[in-house]
């Protein structure tokens, strides 16, 4: 059980450091959007970017960290 929770443990490290380097992604999409004259074209579809991208980086994060605990316990075994 030790074992479980130390893998569980680093997927969701990892899937919250993908959500925060999303939501800061979307910050930035969202202060090019509004200090630009105009805006930025196609950025006006989601208005809230940093939500958007962070629960994509999330689901991202948990993604890419299960697929490489899966890869790398089949090449040890």
């Amino acid at each position: 059980m030790k074992k479980w929770h130390r893998h569980l443990r680093g997927t969701v490290r990892m899937a919250l450091t993908w959500a925060v380097l999303g939501a800061l992604a979307g910050a930035l999409v969202e202060l090019l959007n509004d200090m630009s004259p105009g805006g930025l074209p196609l950025a006006s579809l989601f208005d809230v970017w940093p939500p958007v991208l962070a629960i994509a980086g999330f689901l991202g994060g948990a993604l890419v960290s299960s697929a490489l605990r899966l890869v790398g316990r089949s090449r040890i075994q």
